[in-house]
């Protein structure tokens, strides 16, 4: 069966800890590969929040702060985040900060191979999820004339979903994008206008923009993969929801 591949970044303020990481990754999950090491904060916080990844393999204990909180400060992240530590007593704080696992130090084969099955299993059911509902939207009729109420500066706009084309997210706020080529801010964050939306054709494919499917001109794979829309705005789709909307499109 081939795997998924699964591009990652690894931090760790030791470089040894940094090379067993690789080293058994590279023994043990081959579809894993490791595009950078990081092993200073300032780094983490210029690159990781704009990577093309699937992955990140977090040490909590950094020289300067928490790898924890640091993850919180850098998020949303369009990634899986595994903790990684010599401490046991920590999981209950990764875990909050949706870690997808949690490692103890010394890392071997086996504890990497559960991390990674558990990534796998995850976008799995993630992706399932996902195209069984927007299947299931698809299949409606009736869905389309039905309003959803926005708080907007001046009070409340009530918005027929089949008009949005797309959602983009600014910090705290939101901004629809209209058929007509007209824009509505909102004051809501994206991950709450997504579940807002979540009874339409509205999918996550970025950490910034949220889609709606009906409105879909073409699907471009290449150069890292974007969909463009009616009205020519091309719209970025992150590395882990590639598969999902391939395989949704394959369905269809």
């Amino acid at each position: 069966m081939t795997r998924i591949k699964l591009k990652a970044i690894a931090v760790d303020d030791e470089k040894h800890s940094l090379e067993t990481l690789v080293w058994e990754l590279s023994r043990n999950c081959p579809e894993v590969e490791v595009v950078s090491q990081l092993s200073k904060e300032e780094d983490v916080r210029k690159i990781v929040p704009v990577a093309d990844i699937d992955l990140l393999f977090m040490d909590i204990h950094l020289q300067k702060e928490s790898g924890i909180e640091l993850v919180k400060d850098i998020s949303p992240l369009d990634c899986d985040v595994i903790f990684v530590t010599a401490y046991d007593q920590y999981a209950i704080q990764a875990f909050e900060v949706a870690a997808t696992h949690y490692l103890l130090k010394p890392i071997n084969g086996p504890k990497l191979r559960t991390a990674i099955d558990r990534v796998l299993e995850k976008r799995s059911e993630v992706d399932k999820g996902n195209i069984d509902r927007i299947l299931e939207v698809l299949s409606k009729t009736n869905m389309v004339e039905q309003r959803v109420p926005f708080n907007v500066q001046s009070g409340i706009e009530f918005i027929v979903p089949e008009n949005i084309v797309y959602v983009s997210g600014e910090n705290n706020y939101s901004v629809l994008h209209f058929k007509d080529g007209s824009k509505l801010m909102v004051s809501k964050t994206l991950s709450a206008v997504e579940n807002m939306l979540a009874n339409y054709t509205f999918l996550r494919i970025h950490k910034s923009f949220l889609l709606n499917l009906r409105h879909i001109v073409r699907y471009v794979k290449a150069d890292g993969g974007h969909i463009e829309v009616i009205g020519g705005d091309q719209l970025s789709v992150s590395r882990t929801k590639r598969s999902t909307i391939s395989k949704l499109f394959h369905d269809l």
